[in-house]
């Protein structure tokens, strides 16, 4: 008997651990948990009453399992692409189209479950992320997809299908549209604090319309819908491509150029400089006691002041100047047709600004310094690489110095 009740303890045990382990009960303030919270536990009781009020009928059957077909299909030839723009968070997938078509075409019920299906693959097919952003993302999809089904019936509008193609349908159409895009965002706003994160509204407006369209066909030429699904998985498998270039030539956590997307850029402008015998240098900055700041604050307000030195960089230079960071908390700036005492100039500028920036902890405030080394060609070298090792060596003397100073690369010794 004791090790019956025993095992019973522990089969309850287990799922009451795997709760207690989950990130939500992690985060900041518990009204961000309670908010969570409270719109999942909308969604779903929205969902199961309007299941009860407006059971659905047998003739939706066939468009929810075409658009269910579809959904997944395209989701499927996108998979690769699909599962690169989940891991960098490149805001919303190609579902979107499919759930706002299901939310013209459906009663709110099988629009909202709909929602849950491709919650579901995406859980099992894309990617499996942190569960109660995957479930609040799904939750505020569905209350969009509910809002924008129940508005035509909350005007007494006939069916998507069994509307005229005049103007007023297309205005209430509009309206459908903008509640779904509306509701979607003024969900997700308060929940971008603790990383769900919005996409963007101009993409979503994109699928929107495209909705519109692949609910349109579904009705009047059903074979159009083939072409206009084709035509959705190839447009976004173009630009979640282009999208993912451009996030990989970046920085995640300063939006500055990637160290090697930064020499990319830095070797053709040194190249076509030197060709025409123009001024040119290098700046290579380095945080000074950065891991004392992370120890003492933690990593987070390491990430703040890594993002306000960033930022400072940003403002302190030309648009054609290249910056990027170089290190964990090393950065470099390329200053096209800039002398070695202009060069100067600029890297103290930056240094004391950088020296009076401070990040807020709640009361107190975090600050930094950084040591610059200078190198201008061609006394830094007559290639990149030789231009940037000047720098390197410039930046190692400041440090050497004292720190929190700018040291300029000489011929013989910095």
């Amino acid at each position: 008997m004791a090790t019956g009740s025993r095992g019973r303890r522990d089969r309850l045990a287990a799922p009451r651990r795997l709760l207690g382990s989950w990130s939500l009960w992690e985060l900041p303030r518990r009204g961000l948990i309670g908010y969570l919270l409270l719109v999942d536990a909308a969604a779903f009781a929205a969902t199961a009453y309007l299941f009860v009020l407006r059971p659905p009928a047998p003739s939706s059957l066939l468009p929810f399992s075409a658009l269910l077909a579809g959904m997944i299909l395209s989701s499927e030839l996108s998979r690769t692409v699909e599962r690169s723009r989940a891991d960098t968070r490149l805001g919303a997938g190609l579902d979107s189209a499919w759930i706002f078509a299901g939310a013209l075409l459906l009663p709110p019920a099988p629009a909202a479950v709909l929602v849950v299906a491709s919650a579901g693959y995406r859980w099992f097919r894309i990617r499996r992320g942190i569960p109660h952003r995957q479930v609040f993302a799904a939750s505020a999809t569905m209350l969009s997809a509910l809002g924008a089904s129940i508005l035509p019936v909350l005007l007494g509008a006939p069916p998507f299908a069994d509307a005229t193609r005049d103007f007023e349908s297309f205005a209430l159409v509009f309206a459908t549209g903008l509640v779904f895009l509306s509701v979607d965002a003024a969900l997700a706003a308060p929940a971008a604090e603790f990383g769900a994160e919005p996409s963007g509204f101009a993409f979503d407006a994109a699928m929107v319309a495209f909705g519109l369209l692949l609910a349109w066909s579904a009705v009047d030429w059903p074979l159009v819908t083939v072409v206009l699904a084709g035509a959705l998985v190839v447009l976004h498998r173009a630009g979640t491509m282009r999208a993912l270039r451009g996030h990989a030539d970046t920085d995640a956590g300063t939006g500055l150029l990637t160290a090697s997307s930064w020499m990319d850029g830095a070797r053709t402008q040194f190249d076509l400089l030197r060709g025409r015998g123009a001024d040119l240098s290098l700046l290579m900055l380095d945080l000074d006691h950065f891991a004392r700041l992370n120890d003492r604050h933690g990593r987070h307000v390491g990430d703040d002041v890594l993002r306000a030195v960033a930022d400072t960089l940003r403002a302190e230079v030309r648009a054609a100047d290249l910056v990027g960071r170089f290190g964990g908390e090393e950065f470099v700036v390329l200053l096209p047709g800039t002398s070695r005492f202009d060069a100067h100039a600029i890297a103290e500028r930056i240094r004391q600004r950088i020296a009076s920036t401070f990040v807020s902890l709640g009361g107190t405030f975090a600050g930094a310094t950084v040591s610059i080394g200078v190198s201008s060609h061609p006394a830094g070298g007559e290639t990149l690489d030789r231009l940037v090792g000047a720098a390197d060596q410039a930046l190692r003397a400041a440090k050497a110095a004292g720190r929190n100073r700018t040291v300029v690369f000489e011929t013989e010794e910095p």
